[in-house]
């Protein structure tokens, strides 16, 4: 099965400033991107970029685990732009949960 890729930009006080995650967002690789969302939590600039792109799967332990990494950087007050396009049925999938306030997550 296909990993999750995560690259990371950094500014030149080493922050991180953009955070890209690609690959299969699903249950298998949830562990894997938890671990890589824990690792950054605490290098982040004020200001984040999240880009969420090739997501040809994706469900929802690993929705969850993006909102829960986007409701800390809250707490942090770090403002952060999401931007990840989202096919017809992965729309459907968050509308359905519970979770279309989160599709334009933007702080």
């Amino acid at each position: 099965m296909e990993s999750v890729k995560f690259k990371k930009s950094l500014n030149e006080a080493s922050r991180i400033t953009s955070i890209e995650i690609e690959g299969l967002l699903v249950l298998e690789n949830s562990q894997q991107l938890k671990k890589e969302l824990i690792n950054v939590i605490n290098t982040l600039s004020d200001q984040v970029n999240i880009i969420i792109t090739y997501q040809d799967e994706m469900d929802l332990s690993c929705i969850q685990l993006i909102i829960a990494f986007i409701k800390r950087m809250d707490e942090m007050n770090v403002s952060y732009h999401l931007d990840w396009n989202l096919d017809e049925n992965q729309k459907s999938l968050l509308v359905n949960v519970g979770l279309k306030n989160e599709l334009l997550m933007n702080h």
